[in-house]
């Protein structure tokens, strides 16, 4: 036994790594994170070598193939074999390929900035993903002739298919594929189920796949040709046009921007994919004439397109005419999208928070006070608690913590009437009638939307269906008919002086009294060694020693800009980081998402997030740090407390 594979056996003896793992996940210690600190070429061996040990490891047991754990120079490119997977069905291999400067070859123009090399990596990923997913030589199968997975039986042949995080509709930093910006080192990430018979190794076909398709794959898919050069390039500049147009919009103080041929809807409910161009009645977007502006951008040059201003904009219409498209395709809009998702002129601020009811959510040491007092249980609402909120009271939360969130920047939230409680949006006047004031704990939303604009700066763009009071506050009226959108603004003031609106001296009131939170770092996840955290789907989280256990769900639905798993396993990642061996320390949100900014800086934070949660490093996404914020918000073993002066 000879390299990483003798460290190993020496160290921990020849079970399983870090002896007290369990199933198939290994313990989170910290020496099994020494490989991160090994440098890349300290003792790498060729490839000729790496070749030769599976080769002679050939039909030897399953773990044997710990030995070619490591670092191996070949002539395009240097292959860590990062983490072995312990039998054929366990979780597969974890490779990390390195490509310097000189050996990628990528033109500096295409990777000169931050957005541009996250576009580059973005399209070479996806690149990479199309090639591994070929058939090779003739075979139905991709990438080996294992026939993936656990396929076979359990004397067949096993494993043998190359696999990577695919992006999805949504451009995101991925820890999948990046550039180093200090020397331009290009670092993939990827997986490997090795291939087996039983619990045999098939040492011929892993040296096939790992020392020459792969190689194959590095210089069809990374390296650079002049034959390829145009289309990254039609990429990269698409996504540095969509940043560029984000900054332009936000810094002429509107709140979305959404570029005429924009496509809205998508294939269906399940799908981010665009409406197909063939698809009878589909409408492009046009923006009306009156809300139409143009800005400049530096590759694609002018682009026209509806402008929503600051303030308070409602859109209305009749039902299924595209109110709730249009305002789905404006919640998407803090990311850049692919020059094929049709969404790639539709751009909002960062600062973008969506708001529904969420019954049943955490809500932790919140002044809800602005909109909900006076409880018949007299439940202090200064600093309100619950572990099951209504809806009216989960909105209240959700309103109150984006203003701790946003930090005193500007800022938009989104309401849709139908993902909306009605009592907290409006009382009209029969209920006013009927139910007394002094006997309602609820100030409805639409007598603070214009103290929120005004005193912080937070705007609002709300689907309206039924709530025809909003007419006597809003700036803006988009009328959306047939999937067309018409500025209605003077239509909808003229129809709001024709009716009398009470209870204005309501509008004056604001948001005294508000406090910012801290939470204890140790509180984010359940005292466990390791940490055990698990991503289920993109909007589910388990975490804690019980992960059963009700308040161990994170729930994260709310959440609707999370479009992929692997944002959600970053957030994961971060909670995790606090709970494996840190100390314990009391941050306000705005340090937190702060600190997960810092951890995304560099690929040892990267790293960190992964070896804390015990998440493939390869397999993560950077999400916008307000969802961080977001997310913790909902987190049901968090502790905050109030600060008794607003430290930021």
């Amino acid at each position: 036994m000879s390299g990483r594979g003798a460290y190993y056996k020496a160290r921990y003896g020849g079970g399983g790594r870090a002896g007290g793992a369990t199933g198939n996940q290994p313990s989170f210690t910290p020496q099994s994170h020494d490989l991160k600190r090994l440098k890349l070429d300290a003792g790498a061996q060729n490839g000729a070598a790496l070749r030769q040990m599976l080769l002679e490891r050939d039909n030897r047991p399953y773990p044997a193939y710990r030995d070619t754990e490591g670092f191996w120079k070949f002539d395009r490119f240097r292959l860590g074999v990062m983490r072995i997977q312990s039998d054929p069905f366990a979780p597969p291999t974890r490779l990390k390929i390195n490509l310097s400067d000189d050996q990628h070859r990528w033109p500096e123009h295409l990777r000169a900035s931050p957005i541009r090399r996250v576009a580059l990596a973005d399209w070479l990923t996806r690149r990479f993903a199309r090639l591994i997913r070929l058939p090779q030589n003739g075979s139905s199968s991709p990438s080996g002739s294992g026939g993936g997975g656990g396929g076979g039986g359990w004397h067949g042949p096993k494993g043998g298919d190359f696999s990577i995080d695919v992006p999805g509709e949504q451009v995101l930093d991925r820890s999948s594929c990046r550039f180093n910006d200090q020397n331009g080192e290009l670092t993939l990430r990827m997986s490997i189920n090795l291939p087996a018979r039983g619990r045999s190794i098939l040492g011929e076909l892993a040296a096939k796949m790992l020392c020459d398709q792969l190689a194959n794959y590095v210089d069809r898919g990374l390296v650079w040709v002049k034959e390829i050069e145009s289309e990254a390039a039609e990429w990269v500049e698409t996504v540095e046009d969509q940043h560029v147009l984000r900054n332009l919009v936000t810094e002429a103080g509107l709140t979305a921007f959404i570029g005429n041929g924009s496509i809205l809807p998508r294939q269906s409910g399940a799908s981010a994919l665009p409406m197909p161009s063939s698809t009878p009645g589909l409408v492009p977007f046009k923006s009306p004439p009156t809300l139409e502006r143009v800005f400049e951008l530096p590759n694609r040059g002018k682009v026209a397109g509806m402008a929503i201003p600051k303030g308070i904009t409602i859109i209305v219409g009749g039902g299924f005419h595209g109110k709730s498209t249009l305002l789905e395709a404006i919640s998407n809009g803090p990311s850049n999208h692919t020059p094929t998702s049709g969404l790639n002129l539709v751009v909002t601020p960062s600062a973008t928070i969506p708001v529904a009811s969420e019954d049943g959510r955490m809500v932790n040491s919140c002044h809800i006070s602005p909109f909900i007092r006076n409880l018949p249980n007299g439940k202090d609402t200064d600093c309100f608690s619950t572990s099951d909120a209504s809806g009216s009271t989960s909105m209240a939360a959700s309103c109150v913590e984006a203003i701790e969130l946003l930090g005193g920047q500007p800022g938009t939230i989104l309401l849709d009437e139908d993902g909306c409680a009605v009592n907290f949006l409006i009382r009209d006047d029969k209920m006013r009638l009927l139910v007394q004031r002094e006997s309602e704990p609820i100030t409805p939303y639409i007598f603070k939307v214009q103290s929120l604009c005004k005193d912080h700066d937070i705007s609002t763009i709300m689907v309206v269906g039924g709530c025809g009071d909003y007419c006597h506050v809003a700036d803006c009226c988009i009328m959306m008919e047939n999937y067309q959108a018409f500025d209605a603004t003077d239509r909808a003031k003229k129809v709001a002086d024709s009716f009398t609106f009470e209870f204005e001296k309501e509008l004056e009131t604001g948001f005294e009294g508000l406090r910012n939170r801290q939470v204890s770092t140790k509180s984010l996840l359940p005292r466990s060694s390791p940490p055990k955290i698990t991503v289920k789907s993109t909007h589910s989280i388990q975490h804690g020693p019980e992960a059963s256990e009700p308040d161990h769900q994170l729930d994260l639905s709310g959440l609707i800009q999370l479009s992929t798993s692997s944002q959600t396993r970053s957030i994961a990642g971060f909670l995790a980081h606090f709970g494996a061996g840190q100390q314990a320390q009391s941050l306000t949100l705005q340090e937190l998402m702060a600190l997960y900014e810092r951890l995304w800086q560099s690929e040892e934070g990267l790293e960190r997030l992964a070896e804390a949660g015990r998440i493939d490093p390869g397999a993560l996404a950077k999400v916008n740090k307000l969802l961080v914020g977001m997310a913790v918000n909902r987190l049901r073993t968090a502790k905050f407390e109030q600060l008794s002066s607003n430290k930021r």
